[in-house]
């Protein structure tokens, strides 16, 4: 068990980064560092995890590539997106030749072009996007791998991606990953997904590519009580006193951006830290009512039930209390759940994963969740009391 100094020679100074996830930064950062060869990292919604992995990355003593799989549609644009990313990293003098502001003359471009050239890369494909995507992806890796062969290449948000797309080309990307990793075996990829996301089913999976192909780590979302527990280590770096950082925790759900807004919203002294996060957080509210009213128009978009099922747990109910037949209500949950709206915990409970729109919902609760929501809240009050 690591002392204290130990621990802290390890962590970056930064308490909005750490706090409440300081168990999860030692374990991942170790993970990386050992080289992995293929990690799948499932990750709990607004968990911090981007952060997390973005500051692992910097850490560790390989070369490091990060590409944000958000922007991205298809195999194509995350083979554009890899490889525009290693150029960036890896081989910054050819960067504006590479993007297209730069003169086809461009000394560090030609200098790149030669390079893959001998490797019998295509630049144009991968520039402009001229080919199959599993082709252009195969290229991609292979740009990494050429410009630092020994290289981490991390894909974040990886699971949202595969799982718009159709079964097959979902499966033809995810074997295009683990043939070019079989390939290059000194290059580290490392994918993340949300919770019960393709990738971590395809380990265990005998008839899938990803079979038993590499590790696989969980990230939960942080608690109320994991930032107060971390906070012996990271107050030394902020000036927020515990006061103010538990009950902003609690307001937040944990969720370590929103925390932290609400503690730059909170008003200050003389007020108790208690009633500084609370109005913090009503102000973070306000801010956020119209996108947050938006957010629940789409939501008929998402699904039918989507809807309903979220009133339901805003005001305590299971999503199965709604007027519907279970498989509807199931679907519309694995639907709520790809688009990281709501996650299963080890419990097997359905938890919403965005505390604003949880609040937002609850506040305009319809009539009939009001209803069972007070006849579920008076019979539990009968049962304690009996």
């Amino acid at each position: 068990m690591p002392t204290t100094f130990d621990l802290r020679d390890r962590l970056p100074h930064s308490a909005e980064l750490l706090t409440g996830r300081i168990a999860e930064y030692g374990e991942l950062l170790d993970v990386v560092a050992e080289r992995p060869g293929l990690l799948v990292v499932t990750s709990d919604p607004w968990s911090g995890t981007s952060a997390l992995l973005g500051s692992v990355l910097e850490r560790v003593e390989q070369p490091a590539i990060l590409v944000d799989a958000r922007r991205c549609r298809d195999a194509m644009d995350l083979a554009m997106a890899i490889a525009d990313a290693a150029v960036s990293k890896l081989a910054p003098a050819a960067q504006a030749w590479w993007m297209g502001s730069g003169p086809p003359t461009d000394t560090g471009g030609l200098r790149l072009a030669r390079t893959l050239d001998s490797r019998g890369i295509e630049p144009s494909i991968l520039r402009f996007g001229h080919v199959d995507g599993t082709i252009a992806l195969r290229e991609a890796v292979e740009v990494v791998h050429t410009l630092s062969s020994d290289a981490s290449l991390a894909i974040d948000h990886l699971g949202p991606l595969l799982s718009a797309l159709p079964a097959q080309a979902a499966r033809e990307l995810l074997d295009t990953l683990r043939a070019v990793r079989q390939r290059f075996a000194s290059l580290d990829l490392i994918l993340v997904e949300y919770p019960e996301g393709p990738m971590s089913a395809a380990l265990g999976d005998p008839e899938h590519p990803l079979y038993l192909a590499g590790d696989h780590r969980v990230i939960r979302r942080a608690t109320s009580a994991s930032f107060y527990r971390d906070f012996a280590i990271t107050r030394d770096w902020t000036d927020v006193s515990l006061e103010l950082v538990g009950p902003s925790a609690e307001l937040a759900a944990g969720v370590p951006a929103l925390v932290w807004t609400v503690i730059r919203l909170a008003p200050v002294e003389p007020v108790s830290p208690a009633a500084r996060a609370s109005e913090g957080w009503q102000e973070l509210r306000r801010l956020t009512a119209t996108a947050t009213a938006h957010q629940w128009e789409l939501l008929r978009r998402v699904h039918p039930l989507a809807q309903p099922i979220i009133v339901a747990m805003s005001v305590g109910l299971r999503p199965h209390s709604i007027d519907a037949n279970s498989k509807s209500v199931n679907e519309g949950l694995k639907r709520l759940r790809e688009v990281g709206l709501a996650w299963r915990t080890e419990l097997r409970s359905w938890v919403l994963a965005d505390p604003l729109l949880a609040a937002w919902a609850s506040d305009h609760a319809a009539p009939w969740a009001q209803r069972k929501s007070q006849l579920a809240s008076t019979a539990s009050t009968v049962r304690s009391e009996g």
